[in-house]
């Protein structure tokens, strides 16, 4: 045995070995090159020297000085089988193909069964698209575990590459179990350092979507090695599938620490660039991954699609698709970048079904369905072993709303790879869609759940319609097909957002209620939502999305359509969004047009996604008041054309982007100060803040004050009463002070001592929010409804943002009986809370009653976009139609009224009413005499049939 001395010390080499491969394991490669080259002059390890250290500058990135020495190892010793496999390896990363066989097939004449030789041997069969050849190499590693029964940790991986392999191509999915419950976990009883055994594990887990089992195992990777990169580009893939841009980018930025030319992290991060529509970026992080291996399929494919949304689809694209094996043949435009690519990749490999796959993602990922359906197909027709893409194309189906389509190919893709998590969660979401009813209209088809959302889907159908041909108008352009509607109930124990998000992603969560593709629209349905919420509102929206995203082809960006959608609503700004452009706009905590994107798939906070929102549709109203309303189809004819947004700017306002910008930010300016000082928000302190403040001021009112109310939020009222009393005696207008005293008389029910106070501090040139909010509400307490409406006026002056002000002033005007102007506080009511009935349930109440039907329909229909299974409003509708002599329309509101509420015989006898008011006595007399049955003395059911006898 050989020994190496080290600072006057002797250790058997092959512990100094064992040392630097566990450095290398642990991802401490300097130490482990320290380590081999202290061995490096023996000649007993020099084949297990040279591969650590080609192992070890391969991961630091220096991958032609692992080339070097692994050329130098070989030709010193050209029969170690291990030796030619690992520089096989490494020229197959290289993208040299042909060296790659030539050195494992070297190997094999040497060691038949070497591992390493075999695989590299099985993916060059692949990447040259030789894939007989390929499946037999991959099923070896089957054959050869049941034979050999390995048990070194490097071989155990290799098997379970393989058999995982063979298991995709043949749908073997009982290998997938092997490989993660047996051949991972001897893996790390054979080597306690092999990160790679829950790296592979993870990974296998995160290809079928099952994230929650998958991170563990890529952490317990790292604390094993916190620097390998492959753990952290999965990481980063893992937090990509939720769309998380920052932390992908993040993760593919660690792993880029440790190795610059890092393929797979410049292949994460060029996603991310594709995601965020910075393409010419992306492009420079997949030239970076070209230099290392310029025939990566999965960099080429990334590579085609950043060609294709820059460039735009040649006219030979279907043709070369579907002729990879006899490309020469095809006529290819010279400045055609996509099709250059792909020449150049058929000679190679003629079935790359992986590149079609990968492809085809992308441009999905963009919303190019039409591309990415060819794609899918073609990858199928080529590598037919291949689970991917029938995955993928099952998905797109789902997505562009072809169900039927989606059904066959889904359950192929499941019997391949039952492990799926997406693939299950849709084929339940398909069984559960196919058992819903179908209403079709015109322009829409609508599914609901049968017995809990017909009715829903009835009114829907109906709003659509009424709303199809103005929205057709306003933006220019008619959808070529019926637009899909899916509206999810709870069901076998799920809930409707759950089935909607799996609808959507294949997953049980995503932040919205409803979600288009740009083809359907599918949503939870508000009659099985915890809160109420408009829906209405919402389908006008999500129908928006579907016009613009088809009218510019899905180049619109995110920020546009969703700016376009929310001001087609025809609400006005709601009250949180005016109170963050108050906070924000003076501190600039803004997004620019390149930023903005980003707060929709991944904002800081729930208020930072409202802000997105809020800013989109600014920047829309921006261009309108500043450049005026022809802009909006300018920029839609734009993005239709392919233009980027630093393009389009120019070439539709006639400014450079940083004019328009500036423009922008002035136009917010002018927005807030618009507000006035009382809507300022205040500047807020931490208790820590307002304690000390007091200490060192106790003879400041102001800071008294705050401190007093400090103390009486936090229940600490001994102090108070003396602490707020001293300020008011320094300042008897301090209004924070007399807001703490009036609470404190409150709390012993001495509401005339609380008045006391707040009158006496009453600014009304300058009102404090709370103490004007407190001593309006103790005035309506009191009945005093005059001096109550006065206060709650003021307030609703001084602070037009908050609709409380309103709310209060609707209330003190019913006890007032002043019913106009109680209507219109109503009235504006409605419009600031979209999402609340009950205004436009009484603003139709108080329309019949003055017997403008119009309104009371106007105001009953309105109220049923949020509830519409309230029976009452159904009531009011039939009574309003047959006012206006509407009586069909009569007729089934007062059915749909019975529906929910049987048995009413007021109901009865109002749709038995309005039944001979159609002329259908036969109905109104069958009605008539069920409701005597019930009610022998029902008198208004009495006369109206003696006056049809």
């Amino acid at each position: 045995m050989a020994v190496v001395g080290i600072a006057g010390a002797a250790f058997p080499e092959s512990d100094l070995l064992e040392t630097a491969r566990v450095h290398l394991q642990k991802g401490r490669y300097e130490e482990a090159l320290e380590a081999y080259e202290r061995v490096e002059a023996t000649k007993s390890g020099s084949s297990r020297i040279a591969i650590g250290k080609s192992r070890a500058f391969e991961v630091l990135g220096r991958l032609s000085t692992a080339v070097e020495l692994l050329e130098q190892a070989v030709g010193k010793n050209p029969r170690s089988p291990s030796l030619l496999a690992r520089f096989a390896e490494v020229r197959f990363q290289q993208g040299r193909y042909n060296e790659a066989e030539k050195l494992a097939q070297r190997a094999l004449k040497f060691d038949g069964r070497h591992p390493l030789a075999r695989m590299v041997l099985a993916d060059v069969h692949t990447e040259t698209g030789r894939l007989k050849q390929a499946e037999a190499g991959y099923r070896w590693f089957v054959r050869f575990y049941n034979q050999a029964q390995p048990n070194e940790a490097e071989t155990l991986l290799l098997v379970a590459r393989g058999a995982v392999q063979y298991a995709r191509w043949k749908g073997a999915s009982q290998h997938f179990n092997f490989a993660v419950n047996t051949l991972c976990p001897d893996a790390l009883q054979s080597d306690k350092y092999c990160w790679q055994s829950y790296h592979v594990s993870g990974s296998l887990l995160l290809k079928k979507y099952n994230r929650a089992q998958a991170i563990p195992e890529f952490k317990q990777a790292l604390a094993i090695n916190p620097q390998a990169t492959p753990v952290l580009v999965s990481l980063g893939q893992a937090v990509l599938q939720q769309h998380n841009l920052g932390e992908a980018e993040r993760y593919a930025d660690r792993a880029l620490q440790v190795n610059p030319s890092f393929v797979p992290a410049l292949q994460l991060k060029a996603d991310v660039r594709i995601a965020q529509g910075t393409i010419s970026e992306a492009l420079n992080l997949l030239a970076q991954a070209l230099a290392v291996n310029p025939h990566d399929q999965r960099t080429l494919a990334r590579q085609a699609a950043c060609f294709l949304l820059i460039d735009g689809v040649p006219s030979e694209f279907d043709e070369l698709i579907l002729n990879l094996d006899a490309v020469e043949d095809v006529p290819v435009a010279k400045s055609s970048r996509f099709s250059k690519l792909l020449v150049a990749l058929a000679r190679r490999n003629p079935r790359a079904g992986y590149f079609l796959t990968l492809l085809g993602e992308r441009l999905e990922s963009r919303r190019q369905y039409d591309l990415a359906e060819r794609l899918y197909k073609q990858a199928i027709s080529l590598m037919p072993q291949l689970a991917e893409p029938k995955t993928a194309l099952g998905m797109l189906y789902m997505r562009i709303g072809k169900t039927d389509e989606a059904q066959k190919i889904l359950d192929r893709a499941f019997q391949a790879d039952p492990f799926h998590v997406r693939v299950s969660n849709l084929r339940k979401v398909l069984k559960l869609l196919n058992g819903y009813e179908t209403i079709a209209t015109e322009h829409f088809v609508i599914r609901v759940d049968s017995k809990l959302d017909k009715l829903l889907g009835r009114y829907m159908a109906e709003f659509l319609e009424e709303n199809y041909d103005q929205l057709v108008e306003r933006f220019g352009f008619e959808p070529p097909h019926r637009t899909h509607f899916e509206i999810y109930n709870k069901a076998q124990g799920l809930s409707a957002h759950q089935w909607f998000s799996s609808r959507m992603v294949g997953m049980p969560w995503i932040q919205t209620i409803g979600a288009s593709t740009g083809v359907i629209v599918a949503l939870a349905s508000p009659t099985a939502a915890a809160e109420p919420f408009n829906w209405a509102r919402v389908l006008k929206h999500e129908f928006v999305h579907i016009i613009t995203l088809q009218q510019t082809n899905f180049n619109i960006p995110h920020w546009f359509t969703e700016a376009l959608a929310v001001s087609a609503e025809g609400y006005p700004r709601p009250a949180v969004w005016d109170r963050l452009l108050l906070k924000r706009v003076p501190q600039g905590d803004l997004r620019s047009l390149d930023e903005l994107n980003d707060g929709f798939v991944r904002p800081r906070s729930p208020l930072d996604w409202q802000f997105t929102y809020c800013q989109s549709r600014l920047y829309a109203q921006y261009m309108v008041e500043q450049y005026g309303p022809q802009t909006i189809p300018k920029l839609l004819a734009a993005y239709r054309d392919n233009q980027s947004t630093d393009k389009a700017i120019p070439h539709v306002f006639g400014v450079d982007k940083q004019t328009f910008e500036k423009g922008y930010r002035e136009f917010l300016d002018r927005i807030v100060a618009e507000f006035g000082d009382g809507q300022k928000p205040q500047t807020s302190k931490s208790p820590a803040e307002i304690e000390k403040n007091y200490r060192n001021n106790p003879d400041d009112p102001q800071a008294a004050a705050e401190y007093a109310d400090l103390l009486l939020g936090l229940g600490k009222r001994r102090q108070v009463r003396k602490i707020a009393s001293k300020a008011l005696q320094k300042n008897k207008q301090e209004p924070l002070a007399a807001v703490v005293m009036a609470r404190l008389e409150l709390r012993s029910e001495d509401v005339k001592a609380a008045l006391a106070y707040l009158e006496e501090a009453l600014d009304r040139d300058k009102p404090h929010h709370r103490l004007l909010r407190l001593l309006a509400s103790l005035k309506l307490l009191d009945e005093k409804y005059p001096e109550a409406a006065d206060l709650y006026e003021l307030g609703s002056k001084t602070f037009p943002h908050d609709v409380e002000w309103l709310k209060g002033m609707a209330a003190v005007y019913l006890k007032l009986g002043e019913t106009a102007k109680f209507k219109a506080a109503l009235v504006v009511l409605s419009q600031r809370i979209p999402d609340d009935p009950s205004v436009r349930k009484k603003l139709a109440e108080l329309a019949l009653s003055e017997k403008d039907y119009a309104a009371a329909v106007q105001y009953g229909r309105m109220t049923l976009h949020i509830d519409v299974l309230d029976a009452d409003v159904h009531r009011l509708l039939g009574e309003a139609y047959h006012g206006l002599k509407k009586y069909a329309h009569s007729v089934r509101e007062f059915e749909v009224a019975l529906q929910l509420k049987p048995g009413d015989l007021d109901l009865q006898f109002g749709l038995a009413r309005s039944q001979l008011a159609a002329g259908d006595k036969k109905s109104a007399r069958a009605g008539l005499e069920g409701i005597l049955k019930q009610k022998p003395d029902y008198q208004p059911a009495k006369i109206m049939l003696e006056g049809l006898d």
